[in-house]
């Protein structure tokens, strides 16, 4: 059972860990509650770099220069803890 700390860490994980490797730090979030952390930031990478792809800038929450490495960053962090990344179609 989480309580509403990870709940937040889970929905928002960029708002609460610096990078990705970090939620796999987090001794306080269960193995399932990271996956779903690292899930959340994955789907976040893989819009952050679609919407870069397009030229469209977003909002500046999120975009930085370092966020163009996130999506790498995601996929080993899921790899220490043996979840396999998610695989989105290409358009």
């Amino acid at each position: 059972m989480s309580d509403h700390s990870n709940d937040k860490k889970i929905e928002h994980p960029q708002s609460s860990f610096d990078r990705p490797g970090d939620i796999v730090k987090d001794r306080r979030l269960s193995p399932e509650e990271k996956r779903g952390a690292l899930n959340t930031g994955e789907q976040d990478a893989h819009q952050l770099l679609t919407a870069s792809n397009e030229g469209m800038p977003g909002s500046e929450e999120g975009i930085a220069p370092q966020d163009d490495h996130r999506l790498g960053e995601v996929v080993r962090a899921k790899d220490k803890i043996g979840v396999k990344p998610q695989h989105k179609a290409s358009h």
